[in-house]
């Protein structure tokens, strides 16, 4: 029998078998487009297709944990780059960091509300503390003068509590500093990504009595804009 025709029986009987065509590519090495010529006329039985798409799925597996392993890896490195990069933040750059944070996530008002105080709102706990941090460092503000609210999906009532000891610990302000929660409605418009148990909700932090705090930090961003024309 001519090589490639005892190639092609070969293919023939490991198809037949239940093998994959990576599997009979390692052990009949011919081109992908030969093979899928030579077996296109092989019928298979419904547990012989059976038993090829679970071996699909587990090598998809297989592969979707290999590449979250590699993202795993490039991520730690990346924060371990990073932490070389940004050895300490001075005080001046957290001053810049928190006017930015502000500009980004704050309420800004173009001064024509009188009574507009500071109010800063986010669902990322990392920045929310290193609001937090800006405020006290950079503004003088004591903690007693920080407002936090909580907003919730209704959805996530039950866990109202929990979740304002959790935000407490996190951002470092006491739970007496905590106001009513507000409560977000239900619309099944909207695609919400976290709906579990990694649901944290939002958190607003309103300065008491920062009226002329807040005309500052507009001026600050303001001076921001001016220094790139």
């Amino acid at each position: 029998m001519p090589l490639k025709q005892s190639e092609k029986a070969k293919a023939i009987a490991f198809r037949k078998e239940g093998k994959t065509y990576s599997e009979i590519l390692k052990k009949v090495p011919v081109a992908k487009s030969t093979l899928s010529l030579w077996l296109r006329d092989v019928g298979l039985s419904k547990t012989q297709k059976q038993k090829i798409t679970v071996k699909k799925h587990k090598a998809q597996l297989r592969g979707g944990a290999r590449r979250k392993e590699m993202r795993l890896t490039e991520v730690a490195l990346m924060k371990e780059l990073g932490v070389r990069d940004i050895k300490y933040i001075s005080e001046r750059e957290l001053f810049l960091i928190g006017v930015v944070l502000y500009w980004g996530e704050g309420t800004k008002k173009s001064g024509q509300r009188p009574g507009s105080m500071v109010d800063f709102a986010n669902s990322d706990p990392d920045m929310v503390r290193i609001f937090v941090r800006w405020l006290r460092q950079c503004c003088n503000i004591c903690d007693d003068y920080m407002q936090v609210r909580l907003h919730l999906h209704i959805s996530h009532k039950d866990r109202e509590e929990a979740l304002k000891q959790l935000w407490s610990k996190m951002i470092g302000l006491p739970l007496d500093n905590f106001s009513k929660t507000v409560y977000k409605k239900h619309n099944p418009k909207t695609l919400r990504y976290k709906t579990g148990s990694d649901y944290l909700g939002l958190v607003s932090i309103r300065v008491k009595r920062s009226t002329t705090l807040n005309r500052r930090i507009l001026g600050w961003i303001y001076a921001i804009i001016a220094s790139q024309k």
